[in-house]
């Protein structure tokens, strides 16, 4: 990362020390050239060699009588400003820019005539059209587009704007986007870093190769490449590949993370039975990961691939014919659920509440937490339950050991999706720490197959060094034999 970060970085100053070299050349003689076009009521400014340093407005011009001297462009000034940037003043009309215009255009130093200026329209609209040019009408500086609110002594206002093209254009929208990308990175990573032991209860499953790479499939959403592939649309795809991701770009791979193991094993069997006829069937695995993994492939993943995390189909099933018609479930504001259908993956939270201790006779709010030691300390975590029953059996456990309170059967439980609370833990990342608790049968499951993994280990090492037992105690003997036993004289 940090080498990729200077790569580009360095990348990106040579080149804009190389696009000065031109216009250092004939500082001397301050020469600035300007063309015009009028459409309702618009005047669009062009400067090609523009002093930038001096941004004298318009009106400055006009007063000192074009004491300016005009210079016609080289050879490499077109070439600049056709294939590298081009510096554009936009503006109201105005008496000094048409004046201004015209003395250009007199001069002969009009930068586009006749086709030349129709045909630079045309690609200007395509650019406005691409998002390619993009100019905002406020006091602040753009610094991606380069685009700047001028006003002159007659409140004339003006946006000059650097109209970066071609190859130019790709490597200053890689540059930052890579730095906003790289700042996102290290927001976001805040955000569960001071919480990874609470984030990390939740196991996910996941159905992996014998690389131990992830399993994807061909999306629905799939579309055809396009087999004429130029230089510019190649970078076009990089930068998209590397850096962005635009929400109506069509996926071509998706990976699938489950909640419950069953619908995981489920979902093998059913590759399975699609490749009947592979010679690879046995090499797929059960992958047994942990909630991170889900937000680190959301973040960084190619924007031709997305991931999708797969909710228990069984505990949806069951809020959605059941649980949502019990008097103590309430649902949150934004969740979006029916009669036959629930969004996301259901968590349940049990809301704290004021009760009445029965030997003091005095209220009490109580917040139903887990306290669990951490390096001799005890730490208070919200828990977050993804089982219904797992959280009454949690809530009849909690009244046993509180008989003093006169706590209800059931308690008010707080339903929402787990997408959502973890998007809303990210904005608000000072909340209280929350562990994640699995159903019972998760969580045995797990347990299980950590079990069987180191036996499976155990056995292997086992395994191994029983086949050379055999062979090391037989040399030895031989060894100890011989030093213990007669041997003849002339042997």
């Amino acid at each position: 990362m940090i080498l990729l970060h200077t790569i580009l970085q360095n990348y990106y100053k040579h080149f804009n020390y190389l696009e000065s070299l031109p216009f250092s050349c004939n500082e001397k003689y301050k020469h600035k050239n300007f063309n015009h076009f009028h459409k309702k009521k618009l005047i669009l400014s062009f400067i090609s060699n523009l002093d930038i340093c001096s941004n004298k407005p318009s009106d400055t011009l006009l007063n000192s009588n074009f004491n300016y001297k005009f210079v016609s462009r080289s050879f490499w000034n077109k070439i600049i400003n056709q294939y590298w940037k081009e510096t554009i003043f936009i503006s109201n009309s105005n008496s000094f820019s048409e004046t201004y215009i015209n003395k250009l255009k007199s001069s002969g130093l009009s930068v586009y005539n006749g086709r030349d200026y129709k045909n630079f329209l045309i690609a200007f609209s395509k650019a406005l059209f691409n998002g390619q040019v993009q100019v905002l009408m406020n006091k602040d500086i753009d610094s991606y587009n380069n685009s700047v609110l001028y006003m002159n002594s007659n409140n004339n206002k003006y946006i000059k704007y650097v109209w970066k093209k071609g190859l130019n254009w790709h490597i200053s929208c890689l540059y930052f986007h890579y730095i906003s990308l790289k700042n996102k990175l290290l927001n976001d990573n805040l955000v569960f870093q001071s919480n990874k032991i609470k984030a990390n209860s939740l196991p996910i499953f996941a159905i992996t190769n014998d690389y131990n790479q992830l399993i994807m499939a061909e999306s629905s959403d799939q579309v055809s490449h396009n087999k004429n592939q130029n230089l510019f649309h190649s970078l076009h795809q990089f930068n998209g590949f590397f850096l962005s991701k635009r929400n109506n770009e069509k996926k071509i791979y998706t990976g699938l993370l489950f909640i419950n193991p069953e619908d995981a094993f489920e979902y093998k069997e059913y590759i399975k039975s699609k490749n009947i006829n592979s010679s690879r069937d046995h090499s797929l695995k059960f992958f047994i990961g942990q909630i991170n993994l889900y937000r680190y492939l959301l973040n960084y993943s190619k924007n031709q691939s997305e991931f999708r995390l797969v909710p228990d189909l069984k505990e949806v099933s069951n809020l959605v014919n059941l649980y949502q018609y019990y008097k103590n479930i309430n649902f949150d504001e934004n969740q979006k659920y029916g009669k036959n259908h629930f969004q996301g993956q259901p968590i349940y939270i049990i809301k704290p509440f004021i009760i009445k201790n029965i030997n003091t006779n005095k209220k009490s709010f109580i917040n139903y937490s887990y306290n669990l030691k951490e390096n001799h300390l005890s730490a208070e975590y919200e828990a977050i339950f993804l089982n219904y029953n797992t959280a009454i059996c949690a809530w009849n456990k909690f009244k046993s050991n509180h008989s003093y309170y006169k706590l209800p059967n059931k308690p008010l439980i707080y339903v929402s999706n787990l997408e959502n609370f973890l998007k809303k833990y990210q904005q608000n990342y000072k909340k209280n720490q929350f562990i994640f608790i699995p159903s019972s049968k998760t969580y045995h499951f797990v347990k299980d197959e950590t079990m069987k993994k180191k036996y499976q280990q155990k056995y292997y090492w086992q395994y191994f060094f029983s086949g050379k037992n055999v062979y090391i105690k037989t040399v030895l003997k031989r060894f100890i034999w011989s030093l213990t036993s007669r041997q003849p004289t002339n042997w």
